[in-house]
Order: structure tokens, then C-alpha cells, then sequence
């Protein structure tokens, strides 16, 4: 069995991260590209990320941490981090009826 090595990335992406984009081109096609995501909301936001991240870096030649950094500093945005879930024991959602 063959597999393709664009499905074979995006299943070891998928079994690792939760959200993830990848884009791809081969040597051949230099006018067309792939991409694979695992959530389309998720993709939006880790491509405006993304971009903006390398914006920087392709400017300052900066490193990703200290693209972080200005990014805080110029935007006034903390680094995002995984949203937790609600934790309020008087909201047991064992308790609703459904």
C-alpha cells in the first residue's frame, strides 16, 4: 500500500496537535499548492498568526521568540494560550436533563 506523503503528515499532525495547516508545493507546479487543516476556524486564526509572525521575521530577521516579544510589545496582545474549560462545580452538566 502507498500512501500519499501529504495524508501520511496530516495523520501523524493529527494524532499529535490539535489544530494544525499545512501547505505544500512540489518542485514541478510552481503555480499550484495544497493545503491540508484539521479545523477551519482554527486555520483562519493560525494563518493570521502565522503570517503575521513571519512578516516580522522575514523583516527583522528576528527569531520566533523574539518575533513573540515584538508582537507583544507593538500590538499590546499577551502570547495565546490554550483556553480552559469553565471549571464551576455548581454547573455539573451531569445534572441537566436532556
Amino acid at each position: 500500500m502507498n500512501i500519499d506523503p501529504l495524508e501520511q503528515a496530516t495523520g501523524i499532525l493529527g494524532e499529535h496537535f490539535k489544530n494544525y495547516v499545512v501547505i505544500v508545493q512540489d518542485d514541478e507546479t510552481h503555480e499550484y499548492f495544497e493545503t491540508r487543516y484539521s479545523c477551519p476556524f482554527a486555520t483562519y486564526g493560525l494563518m493570521v498568526e502565522g503570517s503575521r509572525q513571519h512578516q516580522v521575521t522575514m523583516a527583522t530577521g528576528c527569531s520566533i521568540e523574539d518575533v513573540a516579544k515584538y508582537i507583544h510589545e507593538e500590538y499590546g496582545e499577551e502570547p495565546q494560550e490554550e483556553p480552559q474549560e469553565p471549571q464551576d462545580e455548581e454547573d455539573n452538566w451531569k445534572d441537566w436533563d436532556f
